[in-house]
């Protein structure tokens, strides 16, 4: 029972520290990331943690190719490879 918690408290901090990278508030604040969040099939994939999913859910592949989200990827990449 306290595994879950814990792992429910982890979770919550490394969401914590990623919304402090500027470019990942720019990522899910941008508009065409709003949208895509609107999409209720990506939602339960969202809610599910399930990134082998989203990475390939066609609208989301979409999105990765527009030239203003790759660039905002590509540095929150590396700030987390740093």
């Amino acid at each position: 029972m306290f595994g879950k918690i814990r792992q429910k408290m982890d979770l919550f901090k490394e969401m914590g520290k990623l919304l402090q990278d500027e470019n990942v508030r720019a990522l899910l604040g941008h508009p065409k990331f709003q949208e895509l969040m609107k999409d209720p099939e990506f939602q339960t994939l969202a809610r599910a943690q399930d990134f082998s999913k989203l990475a390939v859910h066609p609208r989301f592949s979409s999105l990765m190719k527009d030239p203003e989200l790759a660039q905002i990827l590509k540095k929150i990449a590396e700030r987390r490879s740093a």
